[in-house]
């Protein structure tokens, strides 16, 4: 008989404005599932939208893929809401895919302490929240939730998931050293089958670049527009994602109109999922200097997309430039990201070529592998 998980997830398909988490959710299931049964807990409207969506029924259990998923209505998300879902079926671990989200983590952690019928273990996914660049967004509200967990000791009693050895190191200097940490990277999507498959040219002083993320302070949107206002060459920058910060987007815009007329940016909206690899297959470089990632699926697609990559080091992704397949830079070398970008700009197709293979086999042979299935497994002791 297999386990059974219940997921508490902000966001989960058909969402597309929640980001990274519901990749993560979503691969997580499809890799899993053959030897777990699992359950997902989630809103019942997107990020920033105030209708729920249309082809959801709300407050039963729906089957979605390989999970059955139940949508609520945040509002109707209190405590005792919570230890109602978590007793509907003997669960044996509840995944948290969030430490600061008070309505799919905080309540769940609380609603675990106080119901002893409640017999699951609680495995606990920060998704980088614990960055420093992540932590110093709203950080005093932050610390004293930080401060209210620790003294309640709730961390005694949970395993936490770590996608890498930074974020392992990241919830350690949080949490403390006795902390049980288990380190399984992000699963992917299975690339195996993947053939190279782009036709994109590239003239050497003319480049595509794409930014694809949520337009919010963590992902540096407004960097990249800085970066590019001392380039030379003609670019095209093509901004995809959700407006999550409208006082952000707009200080974005007011810098845009400042940039030279070799610069042309267009926002183009937000993408379904699975729009991102044509996006890619159809630009040359990727540009993210985000402020942290604990994984960063989209520049895992961005590579099986042939698109190498021009992002900061606060990723997993590293020593890319050795590699051929883009560049990692500390955020703090502002000339260095203008150097990886004229570089990119004055690249000849015949280079280009060589970088955007690399990058695509790069992308496959560090998606999902039988070893990386078997550390996930273990965090559900199996």
């Amino acid at each position: 008989m297999k386990k059974k998980v219940l997921i508490f997830a902000p966001f989960f398909t058909p969402s597309v404005k929640g980001g990274g988490p519901i990749v993560s959710t979503k691969n997580l299931v499809e890799n899993l599932s053959s030897d777990l049964d699992f359950y997902i807990c989630t809103s019942d409207r997107d990020l920033g939208d105030s209708k729920p969506f249309s082809n959801i029924n709300n407050d039963i259990w729906m089957n979605v893929g390989n999970a059955k998923v139940r949508y609520l209505n945040r509002k109707d998300l209190n405590l005792a809401k919570v230890i109602e879902i978590m007793k509907l079926e003997e669960f044996d671990h509840f995944y948290l895919n969030s430490f600061f989200d008070f309505h799919f983590s905080i309540l769940p952690v609380i609603a675990k302490r106080i119901s002893n019928r409640i017999k699951g273990t609680i495995v606990l996914a920060p998704r980088g929240e614990f960055s420093p660049g992540a932590l110093s967004l709203k950080a005093t509200k932050k610390r004293l939730y930080i401060n209210f967990f620790k003294n309640l000791g709730f961390s005694k009693s949970i395993s936490w998931h770590a996608t890498a050895d930074t974020e392992k190191n990241h919830i350690e200097k949080i949490m403390g050293n006795q902390t049980r940490i288990k380190v399984a990277s992000n699963l992917t999507a299975n690339y195996s089958h993947l053939d190279y498959s782009k036709k994109l040219i590239k003239n050497s002083n003319e480049c595509k670049f794409i930014f694809i993320s949520r337009i919010h302070p963590m992902k540096n949107l407004l960097g990249a527009l800085t970066y590019l206002k001392n380039v030379k060459g003609n670019v095209l920058f093509s901004i995809y994602g959700p407006i999550e910060d409208d006082e952000y987007w707009t200080e974005c815009q007011m810098y845009i109109k400042k940039l030279p007329s070799n610069v042309k940016v267009v926002y183009k909206g937000i993408l379904k999922h699975f729009e991102i690899f044509e996006k890619f297959q159809e630009n040359h470089f990727f540009l993210l200097p985000t402020y942290g990632e604990n994984f960063g699926h989209v520049i895992s697609e961005a590579l099986v997309g042939g698109c190498p990559v021009i992002i900061s080091d606060q990723t997993p992704w590293l020593q890319l430039e050795e590699k051929n397949v883009g560049w990692d830079i500390a955020l703090g070398e502002k000339d260095r990201f203008i150097s990886a970008i004229n570089e990119a700009i004055k690249m000849s197709n015949e280079d280009y070529q060589i970088i955007s293979h690399k990058a695509f086999e790069y992308g496959k042979e560090k998606s999902t592998n039988k070893d990386s299935i078997m550390k996930t497994l273990s965090l559900f002791e199996i």
